[in-house]
């Protein structure tokens, strides 16, 4: 399994906790995603709040550039659903390596690093 890290940055204003059981929500049911968890996050120094999702997809769909495309597509979709109810809700961006990716700006070579980590 691959563990994805997901983070949806939220303007100021957004019910985090509501926007976290409703991406938790959406995210369960993408076939390709084996285990969803999806917690809203506060933090105390300056910054906005995000809610994170930690998901585990099978190994043979980040090694396959097609399944990893429709997976991303499917993720970007459940995002998509939530955000007319927390138009605060950014899009999600992906933890690769240290850096946070937005998910429609993934490139095979991310694609690789995330499949390496496997």
């Amino acid at each position: 399994m691959v563990e994805l890290t997901l983070h949806f940055e939220a303007g100021t204003g957004t019910d985090i906790d509501a926007a976290a059981e409703a991406l938790q929500r959406n995210l369960a049911k993408i076939p390709e995603i084996e285990f969803a968890h999806t917690e809203p996050q506060r933090f105390q120094a300056a910054g906005p709040s995000e809610v994170i999702s930690t998901i585990q997809v099978a190994t043979t769909i980040v090694q396959n550039a097609t399944a990893f495309l429709t997976a991303l597509g499917a993720l970007y979709a459940a995002w998509e659903k939530v955000k007319p109810m927390f138009p605060g809700l950014h899009p999600p961006k992906v933890e690769v390596g240290l850096k946070q990716v937005p998910v429609n700006q993934l490139t095979p070579e991310h694609r690789a690093e995330l499949a390496a980590g496997a």
